[in-house]
């Protein structure tokens, strides 16, 4: 088993200083969380750190949410646990007040978990958070929902934020690669596959065909596990896209487009501009020659195999 603790890593780790690298919006969205969590909480939360799409340098207002993981040094108990979910329940009414009804589009909120600090030295598959939140429902002791996985791990280790507390080289998070792959593997042909197999049934009435968003999420979501699988390495949203653009056949090249697209605030053309259900008819089907492919390229092999996709990306 090949572990390694982040604190070995050549290069993890930013310094608080670093929040400002954050959007000017993002940035904003973060502090009112943490000034609500210290009214809150006071002196309670001992590490944030932003990761997913923002740490990442792929934010797309209107488009992305504000990932994070939270550290606490104990037990919060039951009336800090309330405190906490809803100093977020606040946050969350007032995104869909500013951002949704406002303006007409995605909310901004916070979605993340918390922990204690030594749950990073452990398989996050045997971690259960101490609470999470995700879109106006917050989860205490449950992993349901919440991402907490191999994934989260390494972004957290190897390209985090971090607005308070440790930086990510002192946090000894546990990196286990052949776990990482191991997961991935399986999300793709238990999430994705019933993703793709609702998105499927659900196609046949026009009535039933997916906003655009969730289809971009599906094309561009897919395409992240399998760039893991070849690499062992974390992409985001559009770099899944332009990663798929040069793995899958150009057939496909007409919905992957019309995803980045989405994911970039431009209306929709093509083929799609007026056929939402054969959007969703197309995405179905890519998801699902997502994991076909995977699964021919690593199937009995959780740590993944290199193959020539590995040297062709990404395209010189």
């Amino acid at each position: 088993m090949d572990i390694c603790l982040s604190r070995a890593v050549t290069g993890v780790g930013r310094s608080a200083a670093d929040r400002e690298a954050l959007p000017a919006a993002a940035r904003r969205v973060v502090d009112d969380l943490l000034a609500r969590l210290e009214r809150a909480v006071p002196g309670r939360i001992d590490g944030f750190y932003v990761v997913g799409s923002a740490c990442m340098g792929a934010f797309r207002l209107g488009r992305s949410d504000l990932d994070f993981v939270a550290l606490v040094s104990s037990e919060l108990g039951r009336e800090g646990l309330t405190r906490i979910r809803a100093a977020h329940l606040a946050q969350w009414k007032s995104s869909l007040i500013r951002d949704l009804a406002l303006r007409w589009h995605w909310p901004l909120v916070c979605n993340g978990i918390y922990l204690v600090g030594s749950d990073l030295r452990r398989s996050p598959l045997q971690v259960t958070p101490v609470a999470g939140h995700v879109a106006g429902r917050f989860r205490v002791a449950e992993r349901s929902g919440l991402d907490v996985n191999p994934v989260t791990w390494q972004t957290l280790a190897r390209h985090s934020i971090s607005i308070r507390g440790p930086t990510p080289a002192e946090l000894q998070v546990r990196l286990d690669d052949a776990e990482l792959r191991a997961w991935t593997h399986d999300n793709l042909n238990r999430y994705w596959r019933r993703w793709s197999e609702r998105s499927r049934r659900s196609a046949l009435t026009t009535a039933g065909a997916l906003p655009r968003r969730t289809a971009a999420r599906g094309v561009l979501g897919a395409p992240r596990l399998h760039y893991t699988l070849a690499t062992g390495a974390i992409a985001t949203k559009e770099a899944a896209g332009h990663y798929a653009l040069e793995v899958f056949e150009p057939s496909w090249h007409p919905l992957i487009a019309d995803a980045l697209g989405y994911w970039r605030g431009a209306r929709a053309r093509g083929p799609y501009r007026r056929h939402p259900a054969r959007r969703q008819r197309d995405a179905a089907e890519f998801v699902a020659c997502v994991i076909e492919d995977a699964n021919q390229r690593w199937s009995g092999s959780p740590h993944g195999r290199l193959l020539d996709i590995v040297h062709r990306w990404p395209p010189s």
